[in-house]
């Protein structure tokens, strides 16, 4: 079963470490990269995704306002899925995507965009930069988002030593697409 849960000090995340420093997720692989490196930032929320109760994943939301006006939030920054721990393999196909059949679509998003004032703008960030788990987003979920009208491309900026995509989320866009399929079940602590 699938749990989402925000994380606080006490959580032991080792084994997620050490599984994301094993597959070469660097930005995931120690509290230094995944956590401290956002403890400047005005707001910070960090989500662990478990799977029968064993870490599989974490995402962020923190204030973009330096970046993009008062009232912004970049999400969904440092996602990442350990997908060979979750019965679903299709995370990062194309039909995975179009149809919503992902942990970011299904679990991800809807948890922070809830999370969030409902007047803020969020923005997803992409990046071709080596250590950047996701990098591949910027080609395929980002650009199949925004012909689905999910995501409108900003701009590009030179944003924590990296030339980075920014992404507009179009929140009603997303929940309306997102309630035309299947939903997946989990829980939240």
């Amino acid at each position: 079963m699938y749990r989402i849960q925000e994380y606080h000090k006490d959580m032991d995340l080792s084994t997620f470490y050490q599984r994301c420093l094993d597959r070469g997720i660097m930005n995931n692989a120690s509290p230094k990269r995944l956590i401290d490196t956002f403890k400047q930032q005005k707001f910070f929320k960090l989500w662990i995704l478990f799977y029968n109760n064993i870490p599989a994943g974490s995402t962020i939301a923190h204030d973009f306002d330096d970046v993009m006006g008062e009232n912004s939030y970049r999400i969904c920054a440092r996602s990442c899925v350990l997908s060979d721990m979750l019965p679903i393999r299709h995370i990062r196909t194309k039909d995975g995507i179009i149809n919503h059949q992902n942990v970011c679509s299904q679990i991800f998003i809807p948890v922070i965009l809830n999370a969030l004032p409902i007047d803020s703008k969020c923005y997803i960030t992409t990046s071709d930069k080596d250590e950047a788990s996701m990098k591949q987003v910027n080609w395929v979920c980002a650009n199949i988002f925004s012909k689905q009208g999910v995501l409108e491309r900003v701009d590009d900026v030179f944003y924590r030593g990296a030339t980075q995509t920014v992404w507009l989320v179009h929140r009603e866009q997303f929940f309306e697409q997102l309630a035309q399929h299947p939903r997946w079940e989990y829980s939240t602590l």
